[in-house]
């Protein structure tokens, strides 16, 4: 008998969404149930009343008087960083930390080694005029780019330019931002391309440490991923009268 992680495993082979509920409250908490795009059910045992809405995933919906989870089966996603200073260290942690798989690249040695990174960081060590050789960059769903000088960042930019709107943030001042995309606009870009481009990377957060800024980064990407604005939740709150 097919255990729920074989069915997972099989179902992150196939293009179709694939969906997993979890119930809880009611009288069958804690029950998964995986459907198929089309409703059909793949394991544990059907939920009265539920349909898969693809628009609702990641979410919390009822179904008659159960609160249920509602959230994709997927593989974890994969993001890119560029540069492995101070910031970069913190950014691949708070990555690891929402589940994304993490791949650092630098060129220089010194800079991609154990004591530096968590251990389960891919590592690499690559000239940055030509990474893209040696990566699988359809793979990843984010980039970001934080280099040391804004010349290696239009050089990591020119190699992700095929890979927009994938999520791409560069690091930088306004003033240094201004500038890398004025030569990038002698270099062929178009506005359009370069409004697909986050930079200055990050949500205004204040941040003034390497972990705060990684916060403000790793924030602005979730939020885009997941089609969100970053805004404060307070905003939209009901105030209930007693």
């Amino acid at each position: 008998m097919e255990t729920i992680y074989d069915v997972m495993k099989d179902r992150l082979q196939v293009t179709e969404t694939t969906v997993m509920v979890t119930v809880l409250s009611g009288p069958r908490q804690g029950d998964k149930t995986i459907y198929a795009e089309d409703g059909r059910v793949l394991y544990g045992t059907p939920i009265e009343g539920f349909t898969v809405d693809k628009t609702k995933l990641n979410s919390l919906c009822m179904v008659g008087e159960m609160e249920c989870f509602v959230q994709p089966v997927e593989n974890d996603p994969s993001v890119l960083v560029l540069g492995a200073g101070h910031v970069s260290r913190a950014i691949t942690d708070l990555l690891l930390f929402i589940g994304c798989r993490v791949t650092v690249v630098d060129d220089r040695p010194e800079y991609v080694v154990p004591e530096f990174f968590d251990e389960r960081v891919t590592r690499k060590c690559l000239p940055l005029e030509n990474f893209k050789n040696d990566l699988p960059l359809d793979e990843y769903n984010g980039f970001i780019i934080v280099t040391r000088a804004h010349e290696y960042d239009n050089i990591c930019l020119e190699q992700l330019r095929g890979y927009l709107p994938t999520y791409m943030g560069v690091m930088g001042s306004q003033k240094r931002i201004h500038h890398a995309f004025e030569v990038l606009r002698e270099q062929g870009w178009t506005q359009d391309e370069l409004d697909m481009v986050y930079a200055p990377i990050g949500l205004d957060l204040g941040a003034q440490t390497p972990e705060e800024i990684a916060l403000s980064i790793v924030s602005e990407y979730l939020a885009v991923v997941r089609g969100k604005k970053g805004g404060s939740l307070r905003k939209g709150r009901v105030i209930h009268e007693s």
